[in-house]
């Protein structure tokens, strides 16, 4: 199905179905609109609700917990096959959750009107582009596909896996309505941080894809050069409108990169300090229950399946950030040999010098953070500090369990050696005789 994007209409078709889902998992306040229908928007009522639902996942996670921690059979249940560190593990899990889920909504209702400008102007560029060159054919529905359809099999997936696991650690055969509580708010809360770690990864397919198409446009007008197909003065000038129109455009994306950076940088570096604690501490149970020579259970296909998506989430996003930076090195540098054509024209050398000046100025990259480019590095940097953490941990588990059998064994006596009578407390009056 092609949909145009004169109107910002197939914008919406391709990008609604995320925003649907973080708005109704209470992690932003508005709705996204085609700018024919007033374009992205927050009314009290959405608002409303999605105070409402922050405050339910987090008051029903939180009260699960309660319940059991206070009834000693459940308790019991749920707590005595776990070693101190297991549950000083699963207790930062559950602090880190709602403290990441709380600092996602913060962050992106302080940037609520940055966010709505963002996804406005990403409209308008598309309105733009699809005026001045109306030949090009819009594919929103491979990327709706694309984006929809593996986000919902990723998120239902992710949710069953997360359930099995909770219903595991937690028991479920006791307590049963505080467990399915405490599984399906958990889901929920870890649930939308990952979906807005795709939001993230779309918007950054976005600006890749409209680099690309720029790239695309520009190759043609070269190819036409080459062939004499701009002989007359006039075709000269409306290709010279055309190109500069190419230009405007890149200039237009990478001012939308800055937005994005804005937008989405401090909640993908709270996304991605997420996972990577999260999939530390995982690693270290699996770590303990193979040390330990536990027999092989549900719970660890559970943890391997549940760590399997974090690992996909930190790849994907840092793959996309470098395919981003890639596309637009490759199309700005396309665009600086636009004066080889043309090198006699003056006007032309001098537009292209400038250009060269804005490059140098506006090198921006998609950004983790402030500061933090997300690029393949970053998945060097998060396995790198995985890998390091867990040795230590796991070194920790091993000085466990060294003493455990140390304090477990009694001292061995070698067979020569012989004891006369117990050996009783030494004081100073022993040493006066």
């Amino acid at each position: 199905m092609q949909r145009n994007g004169a109107d910002g209409a197939g914008f919406v078709y391709c990008y609604n179905s995320l925003y649907s889902l973080l708005f109704y998992w209470g992690v932003i306040t508005f709705r996204l609109h085609s700018q024919r229908n007033g374009g992205p928007k927050t009314t009290p009522l959405q608002f409303i609700y999605a105070m409402a639902m922050r405050l339910a996942l987090i008051l029903g996670f939180v009260a699960g917990i309660y319940v059991k921690l206070n009834d000693p059979q459940m308790s019991q249940a749920m707590f005595s096959h776990m070693t101190p560190l297991v549950k000083l593990i699963f207790s930062w899990e559950s602090l880190s959750c709602i403290v990441s889920y709380l600092h996602y909504c913060v962050t992106l209702d302080g940037h609520r009107r940055r966010h709505i400008r963002l996804l406005a102007s990403m409209q308008l560029l598309d309105a733009r582009i699809s005026e001045g060159f109306p030949q090009v054919q819009w594919r929103y529905q491979r990327t709706r596909s694309k984006y929809w359809y593996g986000t919902v099999g990723i998120t239902i997936s992710y949710y069953l896996v997360t359930l099995a696991l909770m219903l595991d650690t937690t028991r479920c055969s006791c307590g049963l309505a505080s467990t399915l509580l405490i599984a399906c708010t958990y889901s929920w809360l870890t649930g939308s941080l990952g979906a807005m770690g795709f939001v993230h990864i779309a918007l950054m397919d976005y600006l890749r894809l409209r680099y690309r198409l720029i790239m695309k446009l520009l190759q043609q007008f070269y190819k036409g050069i080459h062939r004499g197909k701009y002989a007359t003065v006039q075709e000269q000038e409306q290709l010279h409108q055309q190109i500069g129109k190419l230009f405007d455009y890149s200039k237009c994306c990478s001012q939308l990169l800055t937005e994005m950076n804005g937008v989405c940088g401090a909640v993908a570096a709270t996304g991605i300090f997420y996972d990577f604690t999260h999939m530390t501490c995982f690693v270290y149970v699996l770590c303990q229950k193979l040390l330990r020579f536990e027999r092989l259970d549900t719970q660890y296909a559970f943890l391997t399946l549940h760590l399997v998506v974090h690992v996909y989430k930190v790849i994907i996003t840092c793959s996309y950030g470098y395919s981003l930076q890639r596309e637009k090195r490759n199309c700005l540098r396309l665009l600086s040999e636009y004066a080889v054509h043309f090198k006699h024209s003056k006007s032309i050398q001098s537009f292209i010098e400038c250009f060269q000046h804005w490059r140098m100025h506006n090198n921006h990259v998609a950004t983790i953070g402030n500061s933090f480019a997300c690029n393949v590095s970053m998945i060097y940097v998060v396995f790198n500090g995985l890998i390091s953490y867990v040795i230590v941990l796991v070194q920790l588990l091993f000085q466990l369990q060294q003493k455990d059998k140390q304090q477990g064994h009694p001292i061995v006596i070698p067979k020569d050696v012989e004891l006369i009578k117990p050996i009783g407390q030494i004081t100073h009056q022993d040493f006066s005789h």
